[in-house]
């Protein structure tokens, strides 16, 4: 009679491993099937419709939401929503960006969009030594970079085709051609931001290199907040950034949108919306997050300068709203 071999518990533990893996690997794959990087412009409407829809086990939650999306659509037109994979703060920072300088630098009824541009290009083309100066090896880091300048140049190369075409587009005809080229550009910008283990995936985490930089610059600045958070009052700020910032599909807190903020010189503004509604008209906000009076969406806003000249006027505004655990980007 054969000996049967009974099972350890190291098999089973593999066993355990290898199934959770396949289940993580099933639903990352759905996620990608089913959501890209970042979608086309969608009505605001959409926020609406989906917190209608939404199952009647689940209807009293909904209501804060309804209201909300309700009070947001008498601010907003549009949005677009950003994959759920714990990089979508990060994800919609660099598209809205993109976006704003392109759009904005193209438009002869802005003004300051080519100073802005060229600030924020000067800022992304001298922070690989700056980062490095912070415990970043030039090359582990160095191809991450250069993605993101060339994403800056091939925005420049379309703002200096607008220019030459705004010369010529004194006619009806060469206005529609301004258009056209002006959409190619964009749906460029779009097609380039939703390439798979490419573009966004590279810049992205390259964003969360200059927020730990920037925690790590001034640590005296943010590590308040993280003593704040009793989850984090055992972290300095390099463990914070190594555990929390660095590593992709980790979610952003308010600590990191600040940071980013910072460190780019740019304004952001946070729709906060957590579908809780407010009892009466006098209900303040509970820690100044949540739902204001009559429904009102409390909004934050990171990276703003006091006493602002002219020239800081005319730095860029990003607009997200932020659902628990998740960032998209509103127009």
């Amino acid at each position: 009679m054969q000996s049967e071999t009974m099972p350890s518990d190291d098999d089973d533990a593999q066993t355990q491993d290898k199934l959770t893996q396949a289940q993580l690997t099933a639903i990352e794959n759905e996620i990608k099937s089913s959501q890209p990087l970042t979608s086309q412009l969608l009505p605001i409407s959409a926020l609406l419709h989906q917190y209608s829809t939404t199952a009647a086990n689940e209807q009293q939650q909904s209501a804060g939401f309804i209201q909300s999306a309700q009070f947001l659509s008498t601010k907003y037109t549009s949005l677009r929503r950003v994959r759920g994979d714990g990089n979508c703060y990060y994800r919609a920072f660099l598209y809205s960006l993109c976006e704003h300088l392109l759009l904005r630098n193209s438009n002869n009824n802005e003004t300051g969009g080519s100073k802005e541009f060229s600030r924020i290009k000067t800022t992304i083309a001298n922070s690989l030594k700056w980062v490095c100066q912070f415990g970043y090896e030039e090359m582990t880091i160095d191809m991450f970079y250069e993605e993101l300048v060339e994403l800056f140049d091939f925005i420049e190369t379309s703002l200096s085709a607008a220019d030459n075409n705004d010369k010529s587009a004194s006619t009806a005809a060469g206005a529609a051609e301004d258009e056209s080229n002006r959409n190619n550009a964009q749906q460029q910008l779009h097609a380039k931001l939703n390439e798979e283990n490419s573009t966004s995936d590279y810049c992205t985490w390259y964003l969360r290199v200059l927020t730990a930089a920037q925690m790590k610059s001034n640590p005296d600045r943010f590590l308040p907040f993280l003593l704040a958070d009793e989850t984090n009052m055992m972290m300095d700020i390099p463990t914070f950034c190594s555990r929390e910032v660095e590593p992709m599909g980790k979610e952003c807190g308010m600590v990191t949108v600040a940071a980013l903020a910072e460190c780019l010189g740019v304004k952001v503004v946070i729709e906060y919306m957590d579908g809780r509604l407010s009892n009466n008209d006098n209900d303040a906000a509970v820690g100044g997050i949540g739902i204001g009076r009559s429904g009102e969406v409390v909004n934050h806003v990171f990276g703003q300068i006091h006493d602002e000249n002219d020239e800081d006027r005319d730095r860029i505004c990003l607009t997200l709203l932020y659902r628990p655990g998740h960032y998209d980007i509103l127009y």
